[in-house]
């Protein structure tokens, strides 16, 4: 069970709505597949610990396998992360589950869990009334059994959704989906130099309660801010080593903490994915007490 600070810290928000808008002034911390740092990646546990340092989502991946069951994994194969080997979809669930986690980041040296790959109803019923929950559905093709499974546990209240978008292409598929609207969707697209603000008016029709960007110029961040605040956009920036935001990442951070995620802040990010959630959770209690 989480402690009785996080608990009452989710219990401030009635869904996740409430959680993005900018009238929430906090800066939320996303946990990467789970607070991997000592349990297996994407594992229930990472999810349990995540909640029970205070972290506001929990972001996992899913996919389905080959009996059409979604599990909780990000790789394309069981290989890196478990004691299985083969392509994830071309497995069954029982095959999959036979499998062990491997500790942390997992790789052929890491310790062997007495973890399984979690499924996703798992999952989310792990982070039920805990921690909220973006998921990251590995193939479009298997988001409708995702949306289907979030709806029959009844937790549209506190999932996130995200896809990937061009902004100026004029046609977003997505607004057509029967969910839409129903279930937080958060729009992820790489930032046009010059054109963030643009960028931003283009996918109004979208009603975007918060967006995931990847960019190349930390000062687009900044001249999009005003455009963020009229539409109630909530700015969600990735800084793990493996997102490429320039040398905004985990890496810089845990060196030069207020040159990284301060400097985000200082743009108008409100939402920070990171692999090193503690660092980032000194940082930011520092921070809230700089600007309280």
């Amino acid at each position: 069970m989480p402690d009785q600070t996080a608990a009452s810290r989710s219990a401030r928000f009635a869904d996740v709505f409430s959680l993005m808008s900018r009238s929430n002034p906090d800066i939320l911390t996303i946990a990467h597949r789970g607070l991997w740092t000592a349990a297996p990646e994407n594992s229930l546990t990472s999810i349990r610990d995540a909640a029970a340092l205070n972290v506001e989502i929990v972001e996992i991946d899913t996919q389905a396998t080959a009996d059409g069951k979604l599990v909780v994994i990000h790789d394309a194969t069981l290989d890196r992360t478990s004691t299985g080997t083969g392509v994830v979809s071309a497995c069954d669930l029982a095959t999959v589950r036979n499998a062990r986690l491997r500790a942390g980041g997992g790789g052929q040296t890491a310790a062997v869990t007495d973890e399984r790959i979690p499924t996703l109803e798992e999952a989310l019923e792990e982070a039920r009334g805990r921690i909220f929950v973006n998921i990251d559905t590995k193939y479009p093709r298997d988001l409708p059994l995702v949306i289907a499974t979030i709806k029959r546990l009844e937790m549209q209240d506190q999932i996130i959704i995200k896809t990937d978008i061009e902004p100026a292409s004029g046609h977003f598929p997505v607004i057509d989906a029967d969910w839409f609207g129903s279930i937080p969707h958060m729009p992820m697209f790489r930032v046009r130099p010059g054109q963030f603000a643009e960028d931003l008016k283009l996918i109004e029709p979208l009603r975007a309660p918060m967006v995931e960007v990847k960019f190349s110029d930390i000062a687009d961040l900044a001249a999009g801010r005003a455009e963020l605040e009229r539409q109630n956009i909530r700015l969600w920036i990735n800084t793990l080593d493996v997102s490429h935001n320039l040398d905004f990442n985990d890496s810089r951070a845990l060196v030069d903490p207020q040159g990284v995620w301060g400097t985000l802040a200082e743009v108008g990010t409100g939402a920070v994915q990171t692999d090193t959630i503690a660092p980032f959770k000194q940082w930011l209690a520092g921070h809230e007490k700089r600007n309280s």
